[in-house]
């Protein structure tokens, strides 16, 4: 039974990447069948197994992924549209247009740090984008697919400030979000550093705005959302860690792993991958080559 679902998926592989590289679907007065996907949207389908992961969702009509919302360029909540944009959520809507056949059926669900693991050990969430470093200690919990952007931690502080760097935060109050690997980190490398922890990054940048904080340590991409948001701010430069994202899945969905790492690669092969990164990111940093290792070469 195992060998026979691994020909399929060999043959789902193949699907996959002329779906990927479909142009979004456009809406249509086409009749709804059940699972509220228009017949012409299940015709492009991949045929998964009864009893799949995958099938299920199917079966649900819409992937339920979990991202942030209150972090500028990766997954935030746009007042002017209602809706949650950015980079994470890009990819999951890529992953969307593989299982479902169209970016838009995903039910994007956001959610602070400490919530991304519970979120998918209690199923709530079918996969989570949200700027989540693999680490050993996760692995543990649930499974990761292979890296999809490769981040690094920083500092930002107020431009008037005569903090240079993590080296300068000893007695300092710091603050990060509470369930990112950015606490660990900045006890590690300023073990005098005074944590200060919020739920959201977008309280960090309020309590420094209000004086109440140092500075804000945490991924470079979400600094530069911060950096965005207030130009008085200055990022201090290099990053001091490497935090290699990866989307989580629960565990017990090997099969689910599988045909996410096959849609990265193809994002990735593409160009799609690129397309994104500059969409978001292409103001603030060249657009690299993107990420190639796997989650347990990436695990920190």
């Amino acid at each position: 039974m195992k060998r026979r679902i691994g020909l399929m998926y060999a043959t789902l592989v193949a699907m996959m990447v002329a779906l990927v590289a479909q142009p979004v679907l456009a809406a249509s007065s086409a009749p709804i069948v059940p699972g509220g996907l228009t017949a012409s949207v299940r015709a492009q389908m991949p045929d998964f197994p009864e009893g799949s992961f995958m099938k299920a969702i199917q079966d649900r009509g819409v992937l339920r992924a979990g991202v942030k919302q209150d972090v500028l360029l990766f997954g935030y909540l746009n007042p002017r549209t209602n809706k949650i944009e950015g980079f994470d959520v890009d990819i999951a809507k890529e992953i969307a247009r593989v299982v479902l056949g169209d970016p838009e059926k995903v039910d994007l669900r956001g959610m602070a740090s400490a919530a991304r693991v519970p979120s998918l050990t209690e199923g709530t969430v079918d996969v989570v984008v949200s700027t989540m470093t693999i680490n050993k200690e996760r692995m543990t919990q649930i499974d990761f697919a292979d890296v999809y952007y490769e981040s690094g931690q920083m500092v930002l502080v107020p431009g008037n400030s005569e903090i240079t760097g993590i080296q300068d935060t000893a007695g300092k109050r710091v603050c990060t979000a509470k369930g990112s690997t950015s606490e660990a980190n900045i006890t590690k490398f300023s073990p005098e550093a005074i944590l200060v922890q919020t739920d959201l990054y977008s309280e960090c940048l309020l309590a420094m705005q209000q004086g109440r904080t140092d500075a804000i340590s945490t991924d470079d991409v979400i600094l530069l959302g911060f950096a965005e948001q207030d130009p008085s701010t200055k990022l201090l430069s290099p990053p001091f860690t490497q935090e290699p994202y990866g989307i989580g899945i629960a565990k017990g969905h090997p099969e689910f792993v599988d045909l996410i790492n096959a849609t990265l690669t193809q994002l990735k092969d593409s160009g799609r991958w690129a397309e994104i990164h500059k969409q978001w990111l292409g103001k603030y940093i060249e657009t690299p080559a993107p990420p190639s290792r796997t989650a347990a070469d990436a695990a920190i």
